[in-house]
């Protein structure tokens, strides 16, 4: 098993009670893995702040993440092995006006 630090801001760490959560995954997780675990766990008020509206559970809005030291996207690297002790930071565009 591998531990992962996901940092989260806003409306994501309203809906996980928190801003920081450790969650243990097998060795092979991938960005994605670590994801559809969280879905599963946190279900559907999750699922609603990472999916475009209509979409079910098909489209992924557009969000930036950061996997240690490096920015990763949603769109290309969801596939992005993990490894024991990584913190990946989930960071969602600000609106407004």
């Amino acid at each position: 098993m591998a531990t992962i630090r996901l940092k989260t801001f806003s409306v994501v760490g309203v809906v996980l009670g928190t801003n920081v959560v450790e969650v243990e995954v097998e060795k092979s997780a991938t960005v994605r893995g670590l994801f559809d675990m969280l879905f599963k766990r946190y279900g559907e008020p999750l699922k609603k702040k990472f999916f475009l509206p209509g979409s079910g559970s098909g489209d992924m809005v557009a969000f930036l993440m950061r996997l240690n030291d490096e920015a990763i996207t949603s769109t290309f690297d969801m596939n992005r092995k993990l490894s024991d002790g990584d913190e990946l930071a989930v960071i969602f565009p600000v609106g407004g006006g």
